[in-house]
């Protein structure tokens, strides 16, 4: 099993997110971690197009309506 970042937890769950964005939930009965889904790694859950970078992604937003001054 993968080590753990992070570790979510509530009166009857436990959810655990490991460092390549795969999360798992703790099964309590069997004692032991199972696998949700896929992390972001994986064939197809890419969050960028290949081949674009950060900067890139970032520049492609939608810009803010105009007239409005977001620091305010």
């Amino acid at each position: 099993m993968a080590k753990l970042i992070q570790i979510c937890a509530s009166q009857n769950d436990l959810f655990g997110l490991d460092g390549e964005g795969r999360v798992y939930h703790y099964n309590f009965k069997t004692n032991s971690w199972m696998k949700l889904g896929r992390g972001r790694n994986d064939r197809g859950d890419s969050t960028r197009s290949a081949g674009q970078t950060a900067r890139a992604q970032a520049d492609s937003r939608t810009p803010a309506p105009s007239g409005r001054d977001p620091g305010s």
